[in-house]
C-alpha cells in the first residue's frame, strides 16, 4: 500500500498486537490492506472490524494497511480508532 506522507500509525508488533496505519483521503473509496499469518481464517472479520469503525467517523475514503500479529478483535478496533483519531487531528492542524 502506498501512503503520501500524511498518515497516522497506531500499534505494535508485539505478540497479540497490531499496527493500524491509516490515511484519510479525498478519493478512490476506503482501500484496506491485511497482513497476517490468519488471514485466510480471520482476515474477512478484521476488515468489517476496520470498515465499522470507519464508518462510525463517517469516513468514505481512506487507505488502511492493518499488520496483524495475533490481535483479537478488540485490539484492532481500538487500534483503528486511535489511528483514525490522530490523522484527523493532523488534518485539523
Amino acid at each position: 500500500m502506498v501512503f503520501h506522507g500524511s498518515e497516522s500509525a497506531c500499534g505494535t508488533n508485539s505478540k497479540g498486537d497490531a499496527i493500524v496505519t491509516i490515511e484519510i483521503t479525498k478519493k478512490d473509496g476506503i482501500q484496506i490492506e491485511i497482513v497476517s499469518k490468519v488471514l485466510k481464517k480471520y482476515g474477512e472479520s478484521i476488515k468489517e472490524s476496520v470498515l465499522e469503525i470507519l464508518h462510525a467517523f463517517k469516513i468514505e475514503n481512506a487507505n488502511v494497511l492493518v499488520e496483524d500479529f495475533g490481535a483479537l478483535d478488540f485490539v484492532i478496533r481500538a487500534r483503528t480508532e486511535t489511528a483514525v483519531r490522530r490523522n484527523l487531528a493532523l488534518k485539523e492542524a
